[in-house]
């Protein structure tokens, strides 16, 4: 009979999807949003005809999270995780954060309880790779914006598993102690360094000798096995199965077998997911959605609205432009599967209230709806963005990625390794104080009450104080810590010279604008606890830190811009003198007159010498076959279509530093363009356009 119930549910699942994908891939809308509309047609909430056995489809939809997250860590590989890059990482991390505390301020703002919370700034922390991939294929974007794409995917699903991971140990009732959590987070220490220490002895030389046999069946049958049986072990020892099966995932692409293995995966993987999004799909209550839809739309502008601007201040404070920080975050503003699998660990163990998966679900589809319009309207809204910042805002941000280009260029030195540590330290010694506040609040105030007779609303005012005064200290440290080490990076960056220092303007910019993201991420996991503990306070002092870091970067961007105008005029004497014109004698033919002789690819070398900060100036002359010929600045929108700034233009004899909007750009002319490698390339192709 068990045998006919899952055959039964397979054929109405499966075959309900099949027909409803079809309408949705005939009408261009996603697939993922058949999956979840077939799951309405089968579940219990919305069924027009059968319904399909939730039991079953649960257990089903397991197999495709398991299967699921071997696929990511089969493309990860635990060398493609080492080598994301420190900017990718600080990147997610800024970003993982912010929506963190989000979540956790929303939660508590619908009344749910600290725990409960976090389970809310979970479920809106981390973007969906099954959702992105599909819209990428639908709208493929540049092969730089894949890559950082997929580069902050990569530090989010890692980041995801240890969420899920603590998750999984709050829900089974080790709370948010210093003592629970650090045992929980040294018990999966221990778990990880064994499975991969051991693993990367013996998973990669099996799967070897197993693609050595040349059998397809072979090779499939003894992937899938390890990723079961790791998904075993990670459940016995007390973690989601979705970790055993990651690391599977990544333990197998160490044999380099990644080509073989995947194309073999991904069908059954396909299968297995596409009941997982029914599943989800069967549990959308609408009775529950209407009842709660302040709650959907509330975190739906957080998910969206939020992930835009923590995704794109992340990708720019790594040093991309502002083009590319504005395309990434909105690629990346929704929510899928891990949240859904972070909303069912909390309505399993009771911490979650139930009606939040359905807002869950509810927000992942809408999101996951809006996916394709975001990643579609993505570069359109970052060329719109770009040329209407104040100029000093735009000459900062068009500058500050070739500083952290130049600051990732030279060699690390010993002190900024050792403030790193330092710096490590505290934050997680402040970590330790505010889960300490957690876990002794109640019983400290209930002991001051009991030996000195004070007010319960005295007593818990007196454990806070105290909580303070620990952790003023600490806080002050990662302050001038961080200080510290943003100095370094500017200094690295714009190394300073002897006598007249001209480019204290741009070091000093650049140390304000590294200076608070340093401090906000190594800040993270404290943020991330306090948040669940307070998150009125705390997200009164992630605003309080975002508005003095506002004020700084605008008063030091003043300072900048004039240093930037002094540079113009600089680069125009030495174009002038770099750019010579033959003059054509009366006597040769128009079509004979010898081209315009280009120059020198150092010609502004010298500058970055005299007035450093202004980056590497690149002297870019443009095409008679440009599109761009003919069009003012302000028409031709090149910051915003590249994040490369035009510092100055030289036209024959004629001179024009720090050009107007309503300049325009004629043939023959050279720009002199500041920014990151990557923008000055992109611009370079516009202005200067290779040949058919």
């Amino acid at each position: 009979m068990t045998g006919h119930v899952l055959i039964q549910t397979l054929a109405l699942v499966v075959g309900t999807a099949a027909i409803v994908t079809l309408v949705f891939q005939r009408l261009r809308l996603p697939v993922v949003l058949g999956y979840l509309a077939a799951g309405m047609l089968v579940g219990p909430h919305t069924s027009v005809w059968f319904v399909a056995d939730a039991g079953t489809v649960t257990t089903l939809s397991e197999l495709g999270v398991i299967l699921l997250m071997f696929t990511i860590g089969l493309e990860l590989s635990v060398r493609g995780v080492l080598g994301v890059g420190l900017g990718a990482i600080a990147a997610t991390v800024i970003e993982v954060g912010v929506m963190l505390v989000l979540g956790t301020v929303v939660g508590t703002g619908f009344g749910l309880d600290g725990r409960a919370s976090l389970f809310v700034g979970a479920i809106v922390a981390i973007s969906s790779t099954t959702i992105i991939s599909r819209a990428l294929d639908e709208h493929p974007p540049t092969p730089a914006q894949r890559r950082r794409v997929f580069g902050l995917l990569v530090v989010e699903d890692l980041l995801a598993i240890l969420l899920l991971t603590v998750l999984t140990a709050v829900s089974r009732g080790a709370g948010l102690g210093m003592r629970e959590l650090a045992t929980t987070l040294a018990q999966l220490a221990g778990f990880l360094a064994a499975t991969v220490i051991l693993g990367l002895m013996l998973v990669p030389r099996v799967m070897r000798a197993t693609i050595a046999f040349g059998r397809h069946e072979t090779m499939l049958v003894a992937a899938i096995g390890l990723c079961f049986g790791l998904a075993m072990l990670a459940d016995a020892a007390g973690y989601s199965v979705a970790l055993g099966a990651f690391l599977a995932g990544a333990l197998v692409a160490e044999a380099d077998a990644d080509h073989a293995i995947a194309p073999l995966i991904e069908p059954i993987r396909d299968l297995f997911a596409a009941i997982f999004f029914v599943s989800v799909g069967m549990l959308i209550d609408p009775t529950a959605i209407a009842a709660h839809w302040v709650e959907v739309l509330v975190v739906l502008a957080v998910v969206v609205g939020g992930k835009i601007v923590a995704v794109s201040l992340g990708v720019f404070v790594s040093g991309r432009g502002i083009p590319a920080a504005i395309t990434t975050g909105m690629t990346m503003a929704q929510i899928g599967e891990l949240s859904f699998v972070a909303a069912s660990i909390g309505v399993t163990a009771g911490v979650l209230p139930p009606a939040w998966y359905a807002v869950a679900v509810a927000v992942s589809a809408v999101s996951t709806a809006l996916t394709p319009v975001l990643v579609r309207l993505g570069p359109r809204a970052a060329t719109w963005v770009e040329p209407r910042l104040p100029r000093r805002l735009a000459t900062f941000a068009a500058l500050y990625g070739s500083w952290i280009e130049s600051a990732s260029a030279r060699p690390e030195r010993g002190p900024v390794r050792r403030r790193v540590t330092l710096l490590g330290l505290d934050a997680a010694a402040l970590l330790g104080v505010v889960l300490g506040y957690s876990l002794a609040r109640a019983p400290a105030a209930a002991a001051l009450v009991e030996r000195f007779g004070l007010d319960d609303g005295v007593a818990a005012l007196l454990v806070i104080a105290a909580t303070v005064a620990v952790a003023a200290p600490l806080l002050l440290g990662m302050t001038r810590l961080s200080h510290a080490l943003a100095l370094a990076v500017a200094e690295r960056a714009l190394p300073s010279r002897a006598g007249l220092d001209l480019g204290a303007a741009p070091r000093r910019m650049l140390t304000v604008a590294v200076q608070v993201p340093i401090l906000v991420v190594a800040a993270v996991p404290g943020l991330a606890a306090a948040g669940a503990i307070a998150p009125s306070l705390t997200a009164a002092v992630v605003a309080a830190l975002v508005a003095f870091e506002t004020w700084r970067v605008w008063r030091s961007a003043g300072d900048l811009d004039a240093h930037v105008r002094a540079g113009a005029q600089a680069i125009v004497e030495v174009l002038a003198a770099a750019t010579p014109r033959r003059p054509r004698a009366a006597t040769e033919p128009a079509e004979a007159a010898a081209p315009p002789e280009s120059p020198e690819p150092n010609a502004l070398s010298a500058i970055e010498t005299v007035l450093p900060g202004l980056g590497t100036p690149t002297a870019v002359r443009v095409a008679a076959g440009s599109a761009l010929v003919g069009k003012t600045l302000a028409a031709t929108n090149l910051r915003g279509a590249t994040g490369a700034t035009v510092l100055a233009i030289q036209r024959g004899p004629t001179s024009i530093p720090v050009p107007a909007p309503t300049d325009t750009i004629l043939a023959d002319d050279v720009l002199a363009l500041a920014g990151s490698s990557e923008a000055i390339a992109a611009a370079a192709a516009l202005l200067d356009p290779p040949a058919a």
